[in-house]
């Protein structure tokens, strides 16, 4: 005699909500923030401490009184140096060199767009080298961002590591330094949905916190 075949009761369309937040969890696994690690980049990491105003951030600032001599900048071209662990290795270099090209553009845009300060090429007395390597990237995935509750887990979020260092442009003498690691923003539409959003995303972050302390520094409390 044949077995009678049970039907399902779960609804056809429930059971591929299901396999699709499975499918999405999985690949999810090697999203998020990328570990803050030492890449090689920065030529000492003795000095840097847990940074208060940003969750792993590892920093070194020269004294106040020092800093307030700088007001003009030397930006060197953002690199890509990979730190041993980094899952960013099989991106594609052209989106790589795009990536960086951002970065360096918003780092310019941000310090010069008040007036504050000036992105020149030539060194000189009050002006600061700053040289910045991106030492990671995560993807975004963005299938992981369309629905409403792996949206809300976070499990498709992209991030970007960074490691940076502020000299003297003559001397050499260093004047801060920063490692880095974030992921993007949950809340984010359109982040969310672009392969290498929320990378760019976080490099937003860490330029205007960047500005935002150089202002401090030379006690500008407004726009």
């Amino acid at each position: 005699m044949q077995r009678m075949k049970m039907k399902s009761t779960v609804p056809c369309a429930l059971r591929i909500g299901a396999w699709s937040l499975i499918v999405v969890a999985i690949l999810a696994g090697c999203s998020g923030a990328p570990k803050v690690t030492r890449s090689g980049f920065l030529p000492d990491y003795s000095q840097l401490k847990p940074d208060p105003a940003a969750d792993e951030a590892m920093t070194w600032l020269a004294p106040n009184e020092t800093l307030r001599q700088y007001k003009q900048f030397i930006i060197d071209p953002v690199v890509v140096h990979f730190a041993p662990n980094a899952k960013g290795t099989a991106i594609d270099p052209v989106a790589l060199k795009e990536l960086s090209d951002y970065f360096h553009a918003e780092v310019v845009k941000a310090l010069t767009e008040s007036g504050r300060y000036k992105a020149i090429t030539v060194p000189g007395p009050g002006v600061a080298r700053i040289r910045v390597a991106i030492t990671d990237i995560s993807k975004t995935i963005p299938i992981a961002n369309i629905h409403p509750a792996t949206k809300l887990s976070g499990v498709g979020l992209g991030g970007a590591a960074m490691e940076a260092e502020m000299v003297d442009s003559i001397s050499g003498e260093r004047l801060g330094a920063v490692v880095d690691s974030q992921s993007g923003g949950r809340l984010g539409i359109v982040a969310g949905l672009q392969t290498y959003g929320h990378a760019k995303q976080v490099m937003d972050g860490w330029v205007k916190r960047f500005v935002k302390r150089m202002d401090h520094i030379h006690g500008y409390t407004g726009k």
